[in-house]
């Protein structure tokens, strides 16, 4: 799982770079457009903001690999190896199951939305949906990763989970 869990990493960094990049270009290229030849992108608008949301759920699911997500530890830090290891098992259990249910929905929404196109570029709407669905994904992948590597996990000289 741990080579999974990496090599889908890998795949979310060049993804992210890339939509970072195109994104920024686009911006620029829209504010040039505008104010220099008054002639504006009607499409740049729509391509940030779906650019936007990849790059939402892509650096969502790369935030839980690394379990950077903001947490307030000031009472997990006084409890015991073996408490901290219990209760992380605990709330991964429940972010997983919750996950699994907005999976199930997110794949759903996609498949309804499948016959829409969006208003300026005319792409279909499931493209910029998609994000939803493939970063949730991601992100439990990653999660069951942790989880596994905290089952694996043993106290070394009073180290912190």
């Amino acid at each position: 799982m741990n080579t999974v869990s990496g090599w889908i990493e890998s795949v979310e960094k060049v993804i992210a770079m890339i939509l970072i990049a195109a994104m920024t270009l686009v911006i620029a290229a829209a504010v040039v457009f505008r104010y220099f030849f008054h002639a504006p992108l009607f499409w740049a608008n729509e391509a940030s903001i779906f650019m936007m949301a990849w790059i939402t759920f892509i650096g969502g699911s790369l935030g839980l690999k690394y379990k950077s997500q903001a947490s307030i530890t000031f009472l997990v830090d006084r409890l015991s190896f073996k408490s901290k290891k219990i209760l992380e098992i605990i709330s991964y259990t429940i972010i997983l199951v919750f996950m699994a249910m907005l999976l199930y929905l997110s794949y759903e929404w996609v498949i309804s939305v499948s016959h829409q196109k969006s208003t300026s570029m005319r792409i279909p709407m499931w493209i910029p949906y998609l994000s939803v669905p493939v970063g949730l994904t991601f992100a439990f992948i990653h999660l069951i990763n942790n989880l596994i590597k905290t089952f694996k996990s043993k106290q070394q000289g009073g180290e912190p989970l």
